[in-house]
């Protein structure tokens, strides 16, 4: 494979340019202390196994566009047709970027989903043709257009904890990166042979910045124009919606700072402002009392923006920091509710599909197991020995830190019962 790889085309260069008034006390025992209707009525249901087709492919060689070129400069070899043709993988080839834009993703990633999520919206659109019927907030007959088949734009998976073992995703996007990004990020886009990458994590986190420039790129220039920022434009909703991607952009931080730290008290700190944080939002809800979303009957990348830290904050927080949102939430619980039942989110959320199953080194199929397996390291404060691990013996389709994980308490109860005086296990006896 490597000879194979050497000789790929893609070993050429690039070409590249240049608030609420109830109870703080008893909201915040009732986030820590029992499961809310959006749990028992979302997290623990039985998600659809939405299978799609492998991804479409093309030989022809397309001429570059001649628009703009992207502050990371293009990739006009990408559009040569076969990649890496001995890669038993999922991904021998792409379709050229002029045909149609291909996302190099992670569907376990939060900004690789809500780019996800805003084409599979486009998706829809296009299929219903309908914006009335597709923007009904739960009415319309858009429920029967499950965007399936994608035909707007193709994807590429890409799973960043075997960046050593170079799956095909990963290669593209190292040589995307390369002599620019040592440690390449998702998501990343390619349209019309540009690419188009997301703020980064670090300047996210430095800078508190949003993770939108994908997604608002894809709502001004892939498709339909300007749908998921409402119909009227630039006018008040697509105002509203800036406010509210602005009041709402810590919630990705609070996130993973409460996911992440290691000391109690500092958890108990960042529950209470996650808590505050959710209340604004449920507040937020109430404001246009036609709903069910951020602002009102439009959907918007406002919704878009925070849902996949909801389903993070419902799946995993609740698991591994007893962290729930409170009943209470009405507008939020019910907003959820909705979320989920739009057509783009039922696919993007699915049970693994076969290719998933085979690029990503983790075992679990079932939607929510997937995010509570993703995030189990990280919880337990074992990223770097669960990157070790999969730098040393990864493969997809295994979760080689889980099996280590398994041994140790193996060994440990073994122990245990050697410690008790129990000495007649069979390694006791061999020694």
């Amino acid at each position: 494979m490597d000879d194979d790889f050497r000789s790929s085309p893609l070993n050429e260069p690039l070409l590249a340019g240049t608030d609420d008034d109830s109870d703080d006390d008893e909201e915040f025992r009732d986030a820590h202390s029992s499961a809310s209707s959006i749990v028992s009525s979302i997290s623990k249901q039985s998600r659809r196994g939405l299978l799609s087709d492998p991804l479409p492919s093309t030989a022809a060689t397309q001429h570059h566009s001649q628009s703009s070129t992207s502050y990371y400069g293009t990739a006009s070899k990408l559009a040569t047709g076969s990649l890496f043709p001995n890669t038993q993988g999922v991904v021998d080839s792409i379709p050229s970027t002029d045909e149609k834009p291909c996302l190099i993703f992670a569907d376990n990633d939060i900004y690789s989903a809500i780019a996800h999520i805003c084409f599979l919206e486009k998706e829809v659109y296009n299929n219903v043709n309908n914006s009335l019927v597709w923007n009904s907030g739960g009415n319309g007959t858009y429920h029967d257009e499950l965007p399936l088949h994608p035909k707007l734009f193709s994807v590429v998976h890409a799973c960043k904890p075997l960046i050593k073992h170079d799956d095909a995703g990963m290669r593209i996007l190292k040589k995307l990166s390369k002599g620019s990004h040592a440690n390449p990020e998702i998501p990343v886009l390619l349209h019309e042979n540009n690419i188009l990458r997301e703020t980064s994590e670090v300047e996210r986190k430095r800078n508190g910045l949003s993770g939108l420039l994908l997604p608002r790129f894809i709502d001004e220039s892939i498709g339909a124009k300007h749908i998921l920022c409402g119909s009227d434009g630039g006018g008040v909703t697509s105002y509203n919606m800036n406010l509210f991607i602005q009041r709402h952009a810590a919630l990705p931080n609070l996130f993973h700072s409460l996911l992440t730290s290691p000391s109690p008290t500092h958890r108990i700190e960042l529950s209470t402002k996650l808590l505050s944080l959710l209340k604004v939002i449920n507040s937020d809800l109430q404001l246009f009392p036609s709903g069910p979303y951020l602002c009102g009957e439009q959907f918007t990348l406002a919704d878009i923006s925070i849902f996949p830290i909801i389903e993070r904050i419902v799946v995993v927080l609740s698991t591994y920091r007893n962290f729930w949102i409170p009943p209470s939430l009405t507008n939020l619980i019910r907003w959820y509710e909705v979320m989920c039942d739009r057509p783009a989110i039922r696919v993007a959320t699915a049970d693994r599909n076969d290719e998933s199953m085979h690029t990503y080194c983790y075992e679990k199929r079932s939607r929510n197991e997937y995010l509570l397996e993703v995030y189990e390291c990280i919880a337990l404060h074992e990223e770097e020995q669960f990157q070790q691990l999969n730098d040393d013996v990864g493969r997809a389709g295994v979760n080689v830190y889980r099996e280590v994980m398994c041994e140790e308490v193996d060994d440990r109860d073994r122990m245990a019962l050697c410690e008790r005086g129990k000495s007649s296990c069979e390694q006791c006896v061999i020694s």
